[in-house]
């Protein structure tokens, strides 16, 4: 019956979230990952590194500005010549949307957009640099139209609220991902299981990666409320049984994926 399949569903759905949730808690980002951010506040600086800290990223490989007002003015002209010296590197760039600095011959104050310094920076940059950065944009405010100019000229967007150390992969590694899929950039990602760390492009051993499903998950949940397990029976069966196909191919994660499975089974 239609309602018995809908639960069903329902109960996959949010059992297969919590094993991506808890996949998603062992990525990695690749070793080649360097961290670039800005911020006019010294607190604000120091929260940053502690943040590329929670994300596995050695000191050495982040530089963190704002101290000033030649910083925060030579930012676009840093960034710009760091990707250059980078090309084989990915770079995770955190800018703080409010910059105010004081001109240090006039003693004038002075306001830069973050948001508007990504922007700048990505139409400076090859596309082939570009391609290889992640740049969010970080701010206390958060309306919607705040967060659509950042999404706009950025690759996301990052409250300024705590964020405890657990939570910052499962953050940070959907947005990551999206951007670098594993199908592009064959070293974008790793996945700490119980034996090893497993890269995400080992499609032979994993098949489908943690994000693969989530979209998956979105795409079934969508035909259900479209009703189409009520027109289209056969379809929601296809559908389910590639899904139970892609979990097979994450169990090496160390994933329990049995209630899922057989909960798939019995629709």
């Amino acid at each position: 019956a239609p309602e018995t399949l809908l639960e069903r569903w329902t109960t996959v759905r949010d059992n297969t979230n919590v094993i991506i949730q808890s996949l998603q808690k062992q990525f990695r980002l690749p070793s080649n990952t360097y961290a670039i951010a800005i911020d006019d506040s010294k607190i604000q600086r120091k929260l940053l590194g502690k943040f590329f800290g929670f994300l596995s990223i050695p000191e050495e490989q982040c530089t963190i500005m704002g101290d000033g007002s030649a910083e925060i003015l030579g930012f676009e002209d840093f960034v710009v010549d760091f990707m250059a010296d980078h090309k084989e590197d990915y770079v995770l760039m955190v800018v703080d949307e409010n910059l105010d600095t004081v001109d240090a011959t006039t003693n004038d104050s002075i306001f830069v957009s973050g948001s508007q310094c990504v922007d700048n920076i990505r139409k400076r940059l090859p596309t082939e640099l570009e391609k290889r950065m992640l740049a969010m944009v970080r701010s206390a405010n958060d309306s919607t139209t705040d967060i659509l100019v950042y999404q706009q000229r950025a690759h996301g967007f990052l409250p300024k609220a705590p964020l405890r150390r657990e939570k910052v992969n499962e953050t940070i590694a959907p947005i990551w991902m999206k951007r670098f899929p594993a199908s592009d950039f064959v070293d974008s990602a790793a996945f700490d299981s119980t034996d090893e760390t497993i890269s995400a492009h080992q499609s032979d051993d994993l098949g489908a990666t943690p994000f693969d499903i989530a979209q998956k998950l979105v795409d079934i949940e969508g035909l259900f409320k479209k009703e189409v397990h009520i027109s289209d029976m056969r379809l929601i069966n296809d559908q389910l049984h590639e899904l139970k196909g892609d979990l097979l191919c994450v169990t090496e994660s160390g994933a329990s994926i049995i209630s899922s499975l057989g909960m798939i089974n019995l629709m």
